[in-house]
Formats: structure tokens, C-alpha cells, sequence
């Protein structure tokens, strides 16, 4: 029998509804967050009531992150991108057990890639998204390296740059005479060798074909370049979010 969602839990247990769940999926497809952390980050619902609902209907215990040390040997068992990216801390490691706090317990796939990973069993916590964010902040980077690989300077609070390596550049070709070689002895040499093929000469159908490729590349550059920014964007409107720079409603009344 397939494990209920997330949403459907806390409906059933009574601190939530239909209504607000819908407006948080909504919110969680526009920033990329958990559902969990959609939720507790809007006010739906507290911390405290999502942590209790997991584990009454999971049966799975609590991890208080904020007040455990956890050394590097285990932390480093996910990877940094991972950890952010699904919002989870592995916290303690006995044998070929693993304990790993999980703001979403229920998805299955995750435990399971997790475990083919590590080599190791998956014992999951059940864990609150603000404990999530600072554990994340402490042991694994935090929001402050880019989950795309992409670095970002915040020197200018006005400009999102991309560093990306400039391009090689080219030899220029020397513009002045062999010495001892007049103008005259120049052309003579040159003449001596043989006379460049003239390009093909196109139709005019062929031309416009070659015009409407050329236009097809570029536009095709373009959205890539642009889908790559928009994702940069999210994830910096995020990071804002979770560091208290700016609220929600406050970034989203700048951009109406």
C-alpha cells in the first residue's frame, strides 16, 4: 500500500485544509522549497504541529538538531548539494545504520537513493524546516554556495554575476613587413603562390535557409541563457528569504 502524502496527513489530522494546502503547492512550485517549509514559512501551520503529525503518523521519532554535535565523518556521507537540495542531515552512524533527519520523511525515493549511496540502512527522524535550515547552515554550507554549481558574487547588491572564465584570446597577426623586403620584392613572392578557391555561390533559397538556421541557434542560445537566470534568480529570492533579508510578501510586492 502506497505511503500517504505529506498533505493528505495533515488534512486528515485536522490542521489543515484543502484550501490552504492548495495555495501552498502553489507557493512551493514558484520558490522550489519542501512542502513542509512552505508551509511553516506562510503561517499554515507551526513547526511544533507538523513535527507531532509526521510522528504520529509515521511513527518516527524527532531529531532536535539544534542541540547535537555532529562530527564531519557523518555529515560528509551526503554530499553538500544533496543535503540542501532535499533538505536532510545525517546526524549519527552505528555500524550499517544511519540516522538522517528528513524535513519530508515520506518520500521513499529519497530513502532509497540515500541508501544505495551510503551503503548503509536508512533510518529516518522527522525533522522541523527552521531547526532544517540552521542544521543545513552549520554542517553543510548552508544556502550560501549555489545549489547549481554556479558562483555568485554579492559584492554589488544591484548585480547577480556569473563567473564564468573569459575566453582565450586570439594571436593577433602581425600587421608590419619582414624587415629587408620592399614592396615590390613582396608582391613578387606573393604571386608565386597559388590564388584562393572562391566560396560556392548560394541560391537565394538556400540563403534564406541558412538565415532562419542561424536565427534557430541563436534564439535557442538565448532561452538556455535564460532559463539558466531565472533558476539563479530563484534561488538568490530564496536565499534572501531564509536569511531574514527580506520577507515573502516583501519581495512579492517589489516585483507586482
Amino acid at each position: 500500500m502506497a505511503r500517504k502524502k505529506l498533505g493528505e496527513m495533515l488534512i486528515e489530522a485536522g490542521v489543515l485544509d484543502e484550501a490552504r494546502l492548495r495555495s501552498a503547492l502553489a507557493d512551493q512550485r514558484r520558490w522550489g522549497r519542501s512542502l513542509g517549509k512552505t508551509l511553516v514559512e506562510m503561517n499554515l501551520i507551526a513547526e511544533e504541529e507538523l513535527l507531532q503529525v509526521l510522528g504520529r503518523q509515521l511513527g518516527l521519532p524527532a531529531a532536535d538538531l539544534d542541540h547535537l554535535e555532529i562530527p564531519n565523518s557523518v555529515t560528509s556521507l551526503i554530499s553538500d548539494e544533496m543535503a540542501r537540495q532535499h533538505q536532510i542531515v545525517a546526524f549519527d552512524a552505528q555500524g550499517k545504520f544511519l540516522d538522517v533527519a528528513m524535513v519530508d520523511p515520506t518520500n521513499i525515493g529519497l530513502t532509497d537513493e540515500l541508501r544505495i549511496r551510503t551503503q548503509r540502512n536508512i533510518r529516518p527522524y522527522v525533522a522541523g524546516p527552521r531547526q532544517m535550515q540552521r542544521a543545513l547552515a552549520k554542517y553543510h554550507g548552508g544556502t550560501h554556495r549555489s545549489d547549481a554549481g554556479i558562483g555568485i558574487a554579492f559584492d554589488s547588491p544591484d548585480m547577480l554575476e556569473l563567473h564564468n572564465p573569459p575566453p582565450p584570446e586570439r594571436p593577433r597577426r602581425a600587421t608590419q613587413q619582414p624587415p629587408n623586403v620592399t614592396n615590390n620584392e613582396l608582391g613578387n613572392e606573393l604571386r608565386g603562390y597559388p590564388q584562393r578557391t572562391a566560396p560556392p555561390t548560394l541560391s537565394g533559397s538556400q540563403l534564406r535557409d541558412a538565415e532562419i538556421d542561424a536565427l534557430q541557434n541563436r534564439i535557442s542560445r538565448l532561452e538556455a541563457l535564460v532559463a539558466r537566470d531565472e533558476e539563479v534568480l530563484r534561488k538568490l529570492l530564496a536565499l534572501l528569504i531564509d536569511k531574514g533579508v527580506a520577507s515573502r510578501d516583501e519581495i512579492m510586492e517589489r516585483l507586482s
